[in-house]
């Protein structure tokens, strides 16, 4: 299933986390296995739900200046 979502990038030791505005997280991945340095804070992303907690991100957008 396609998605796409407006939510904040934590990051953490293991891998970021997408937080939305209700408070729903997930686990998000990308398919070179890699996470850009500039994905802080708020972003615009399209991905695939692969499991109940995570994304495998296609297109991610930074949304501010962070």
């Amino acid at each position: 299933m396609m998605m796409w979502a407006v939510a904040t990038i934590a990051r953490s030791i293991v891998w970021p986390i997408l937080r939305d505005d209700a408070g729903v997280s997930w686990r998000i991945g990308f398919a070179d296995g890699t996470v850009p340095d500039n994905v802080d804070g708020q972003v615009r992303i399209r991905g695939r739900v692969v499991d109940i907690d995570r994304i495998e991100v296609d297109y991610i957008e930074v949304q501010n200046d962070a």
